[in-house]
C-alpha cells in the first residue's frame, strides 16, 4: 500500500501530529507546499481551522488533487477552539470526488495560553495508535 502524509501547520501543532502519524506508517510527513506528485492508496491529510474555516492554502492543495490520484483520505487535525476541522476538509475533498475513510484523528492544539502543552504525550500516543490501524 502506498501511503503519504501531508499537512498544513502554522503553529507546529499539526506538524507534530503529522510526524507521529508518518513514523507510525513508515513514511515521511511533508507540508502541503511539497504537493502530492504520485498516486497513493491512502493520504493522511492534516490541517486546522483558522477563523472557523480551513486555510486557503489547504483549499488550493485539495483543488489540485485528482480523484484518480488518491484512493482514500484520512483526515487529522488540531484545533484550539472548535471540535475538529474534519467536516470542512471532508466537504472540500468530496467536491473533488475524493473519499474520506470516515475516521478522523483530532486533538487540541496549543494556541497562545489556551490548551498549554498540547498536543501532549497522550495525544501523540493516540495519534500513533490511530495511524497504525490503517497499516495492519
Amino acid at each position: 500500500m502506498k501511503i503519504a502524509v501531508r499537512y498544513l501547520s502554522k503553529s507546529g501543532n499539526t506538524k507534530k501530529i503529522a510526524e507521529i502519524i508518518a513514523t507510525a506508517v513508515g513514511v515521511t510527513a511533508l507540508p502541503i507546499s511539497d504537493g502530492l506528485n504520485d498516486s497513493v492508496d491512502l493520504l493522511f491529510l492534516g490541517g486546522a481551522l483558522y477563523a472557523f474555516g480551513i486555510d486557503d492554502e489547504l483549499k488550493e492543495f485539495i483543488k489540485k488533487l485528482q480523484h484518480e490520484q488518491v484512493k482514500g483520505v484520512v483526515v487529522f487535525s488540531t484545533t484550539a477552539v472548535v471540535k475538529s476541522a474534519y467536516p470542512h476538509i471532508k466537504k472540500a475533498l468530496a467536491e473533488r470526488g475524493i473519499a474520506t475513510l470516515g475516521k478522523e484523528f483530532h486533538c487540541r492544539g496549543q494556541f497562545s495560553i489556551t490548551h498549554k502543552n498540547r498536543p501532549n504525550e497522550q495525544d501523540c500516543e493516540s495519534a500513533r495508535e490511530f495511524a497504525k490501524q490503517f497499516v495492519k
